[in-house]
């Protein structure tokens, strides 16, 4: 673990855990956000994180639900086109995450934006739930990299590293968390 991330407690002090940079905001302290969502912002950029507890899909290859669950966040953002490819890397979270890396293009306020998300499935063993974690970056935002919350390549790649780092040190505390 950098200096620039730090063990975050999710969905309680013993729900899960995972390592999270320093400088986000955590969108519940300032507004109402579901039970089943974490939601952190970066500073410094319009780039977000969003943790899910949703009511595991019936789906039996984790790859297509990986898949079904980014194309529904498409559709929540009314995404003009995307698509996504599948990030084969080494595993190094006992949860087996399915990592896919996703494009997204997007009308808002007059102008076109690109955002990228990365995301993790994690299928929860046992328990009728999947846990998701997206990393979304605003790539372009009609103004160009760097402006309007949109981020520089150097943000970018740094964002790419937060997530993989986040994807391999998720951890479920109590798996009482997914008693309903």
């Amino acid at each position: 673990m950098s200096n620039r991330h730090a063990p975050v407690n999710l969905f309680g002090d013993n729900g899960m855990r995972a390592n999270l940079p320093i400088n986000l905001i955590n969108v519940a302290d300032t507004q109402e956000i579901p039970n089943s969502q974490e939601i952190f912002v970066y500073r410094d950029s319009g780039a977000s994180i969003i943790i899910d507890i949703l009511q595991k899909v019936d789906i039996e290859d984790p790859e297509v639900a990986a898949k079904f669950h980014l194309d529904a966040i498409a559709e929540e953002n009314d995404s003009m086109e995307h698509n996504s490819s599948i990030v084969q890397r080494p595993v190094t979270n006992e949860l087996s995450p399915i990592v896919l890396d996703g494009r997204q293009v997007l009308k808002k306020a007059g102008s076109i934006h690109h955002l990228r998300t990365l995301f993790a499935l994690f299928r929860v063993k046992g328990k009728n739930h999947d846990v998701v974690v997206s990393f979304n970056i605003p790539i372009e935002t009609g103004q160009g990299r760097g402006r309007n919350g949109a981020v520089t390549a150097e943000q970018e790649q740094l964002i790419a590293s937060d997530f993989y780092g986040a994807v391999d040190s998720l951890r479920i505390v109590d798996y009482n968390l997914f008693a309903v």
